[in-house]
């Protein structure tokens, strides 16, 4: 005679394989870059599924170099190269949900905040800070978002 926990683990096992399955992701929402692929350094972009945009660690370049001038240029370098991810998938820092920035020193932390604090909307998207010790290309900061993309 079968026992009904044997019965049990049979059901719950096929039950977990089936969720189990790989997810297709739907092909209707694109794969959204900006600054084209300088080399693996310096480019960015993001990713969109299901209303949200998630963007890749963003540094300071412009026109394929890095930003000279310290902290404060690069923080609002990055800032600004976020922002252009999210036009481009239809959203904008209005709708940045959370961030986490990279800092090669903590040591920066209150001149990235000063910036930081200036360019962005209020309310401010939820933030972790850390220190990553060095970045590749020597730069100061790296920054990455998730935001929403509003309704039409």
């Amino acid at each position: 005679m079968v026992r009904l926990s044997a019965v049990f683990s049979v059901a719950l096992s096929l039950a977990a394989t089936t969720h189990a399955l790989p997810y297709q992701k739907n092909s209707t929402q694109p794969v959204v870059t900006y600054l084209g692929t300088q080399g693996p350094i310096l480019s960015s972009g993001a990713f969109t599924t299901k209303g949200i945009v998630y963007t890749s660690g963003t540094v300071p370049s412009k026109n394929g170099t890095i930003v000279e001038g310290g902290i404060g240029p690069q923080t609002a370098q990055v800032i600004t190269n976020i922002a252009a991810v999210l036009k481009e998938a239809g959203t904008s820092w209005d709708y940045v949900l959370k961030t986490t920035v990279f800092l090669a020193s903590m040591d920066d932390y209150a001149a990235m905040n000063e910036v930081y604090g200036a360019m962005l909307p209020f309310p401010k998207p939820a933030r972790t800070a850390v220190e990553v010790g060095k970045l590749p290309g020597n730069f100061l900061i790296e920054i990455e978002a998730i935001a929403a993309i509003p309704d039409s």
